[in-house]
């Protein structure tokens, strides 16, 4: 109740139940698309520089490989498995493969090879259209010392 100059007025009601809980819906619809949100970018996030640090630490251990191959070359004098041996067994070192008809040697000494290897991802290795992106497939090169 109210007083006023002419008496007492009994003062209108205002239902606020429902208004909370709508704010309340829209507060947590938002909570809800920020959260889905920062869970997406994290994984794309994730995924991509999971590909990219794959990328580099591969071209490394590709030229690794390829230098142990070099010297097994130089140690067998040119026997072709001796040298595919020597740079697998580097390349499985650190979880990859050589891929056997890609492995050349100069008159010189040096090898050349590739390697593949899987990066490791959240989502893209389990989706069909972009498996691909996760097999990481890079060149090394190298010569042993004399």
């Amino acid at each position: 109740m109210t007083k006023l100059s002419t008496g007492w007025v009994q003062a209108p009601r205002v239902r606020t139940e429902g208004v909370a809980r709508d704010q309340g819906d829209v507060i947590l619809s938002w909570l809800t698309r920020i959260v889905v949100g920062i869970a997406v970018t994290a994984v794309i996030g994730f995924d991509s520089l999971s590909i990219a640090v794959t990328h580099v630490s591969a071209k490394d251990d590709a030229n690794a490989a390829a230098v142990a191959a070099s010297q097994a070359w130089r140690a067998a004098h040119g026997d072709a498995d001796a040298t595919l041996h020597a740079a697998e067994i580097s390349a499985s070192e650190h979880g990859e493969t050589v891929i056997p008809d890609s492995v050349t040697a100069d008159p010189d000494g040096t090898i050349h090879l590739r390697i593949r290897h899987e990066a490791s991802t959240l989502l893209v290795r389990h989706l069909g259209p972009w498996r691909s992106w996760a097999q990481v497939v890079v060149k090394g090169s190298g010569r042993s010392a004399p």
